[in-house]
């Protein structure tokens, strides 16, 4: 049982670790930044000129995918940043959700053990 306190002990430091990193993302968006080409036909070519690439950000709102373009360096890094932090955080949410159910498995574990009838004769 002491091994199962232990390792409750590092799931629960664990679970706090991942909850403090969650708390320090400020900045977050949902979507991406993709880059975008056109293409342009001019009469007398046979193949269209590709023009771009142009940056834009899409993302759903209430199922449509809405997309808005970025013009300037420092909006582009900034919005990428923004959702390589949202993704980040998808990450520690699947993360929080496997030490937590760590965490209900060794509860349960210590919970039989307390609760099993031969117990008292095991130690």
């Amino acid at each position: 049982m002491g091994d199962s306190v232990s390792k409750l002990s590092r799931l629960r430091k664990n679970r706090l670790e991942i909850l403090d990193r969650m708390a320090s993302i400020e900045e977050m968006r949902r979507g991406s930044v993709i880059r975008q080409f056109f293409k342009i036909k001019h009469p007398g070519m046979a193949k269209p000129l590709l023009r771009g690439p142009y940056a834009l950000y899409t993302c759903k709102k209430k199922g449509k995918t809405i997309g808005r373009r970025l013009r300037r360096p420092e909006e582009i890094r900034h919005l990428q940043e923004q959702v390589e932090n949202y993704h980040f955080f998808q990450g520690l949410c699947n993360e929080l959700v496997n030490v937590s159910e760590q965490i209900c498995d060794e509860k349960d574990k210590e919970q039989e053990s307390n609760h099993h009838p031969y117990s008292h004769r095991l130690r």
